[in-house]
């Protein structure tokens, strides 16, 4: 018989704030009506009586750790705890499915029990909700189920590699890594929800297929010059200017979430509207220069 902490989720978020905004608690709330053992591993602070109330209301593991490395550093600095012995949570030994995810998607539709049952019923040993084929192909890490075949090319993989000082790094060595990690030990991966397009580019029909989650960056309308024009390049220009708040609103989220929950735009509509201005002419002129 499984123990109760054979079966974890490590739900990684950096938070500047004494309290988790509402779409990082919908999350949590409702992975702890699941069967899985729920850890929430955050960046060290003050966090307010409200907040540890409702972690032990919800029977949440909070593990603070420093804010270093991305969701991979506190991952691997969890994990590597249970390796050395120094946690009496449980051992690395007796976890038989491990869950990882972060709080770059917003989930606005409680469907993590459907989540599991489907990674389950796979034939494959570690799933993701979604793929990407840049570079080479690789399952994202925002959501990974990692079945015990899984597990050793995973732990050996996180903790072998030193913690990346980059968002870059991370996701070439890390994420990326990872894949030839799973290639080279024989790991049988799968998406859940495989897109026509590149992903970033098809979150308006997993919206519209009521996937339920959306990536928190699009939301925010948060990128780079260096990411803006690549949506220009792959003519996805409309995609970019999606209004996806109301996206979501049309298509509809769990009665317990709350619309003021979904991530503002960081920028006004100033911002956006300044934007417009150089990439539609842009979009043209890559336009009609494709034969």
């Amino acid at each position: 018989m499984e123990g109760t902490n054979s079966r974890i989720v490590l739900y990684a978020s950096y938070q500047t704030g004494s309290e988790l905004p509402g779409y990082v608690r919908f999350a949590l709330q409702h992975l702890s009506e699941t069967p899985f053992r729920i850890v929430l591993l955050t960046n060290k602070r003050e966090l307010s009586p409200e907040t540890l109330q409702f972690l032990e209301d919800h029977h949440i593991f909070l593990y603070l750790t420093e804010n270093h490395g991305f969701d991979f550093g506190m991952w691997r600095r969890f994990l590597k705890d249970l390796a050395n012995g120094n946690s009496t949570f449980t051992t690395l030994s007796g976890i038989s499915r491990l869950v990882l995810m972060n709080d770059s998607i917003v989930y606005y539709r409680n469907r993590f029990q459907e989540f599991f049952d489907r990674a389950e019923r796979s034939d494959a040993d570690a799933i993701s909700l979604t793929e990407n084929d840049e570079i080479r192909h690789h399952l994202h890490s925002f959501f990974l189920y990692l079945k015990q075949e899984a597990l050793g090319a995973f732990f050996m993989h996180l903790l072998e590699t030193p913690e990346q000082e980059t968002y870059h790094d991370v996701v070439h060595r890390l994420e990326i890594g990872m894949a030839r990690a799973f290639e080279d030990a024989e790991i049988r991966t799968e998406a859940l929800y495989p897109t026509r397009q590149r992903v970033l580019f098809a979150y308006p029909e997993l919206i519209t297929a009521g996937a339920g989650f959306i990536k928190r960056q699009l939301l925010q309308r948060q990128f780079s010059m260096k990411e803006k024009l690549s949506f220009v390049k792959n003519g996805a220009t409309d995609i970019l200017n999606t209004d996806y708040h109301e996206l979501i609103i049309k298509s509809g989220f769990s009665p317990d979430f709350k619309e003021e929950w979904l991530p503002a735009p960081i920028h006004g509509a100033f911002h956006r509207a300044a934007d417009q201005l150089w990439e539609k002419p842009l979009a043209l002129i890559l336009r009609s220069r494709r034969p």
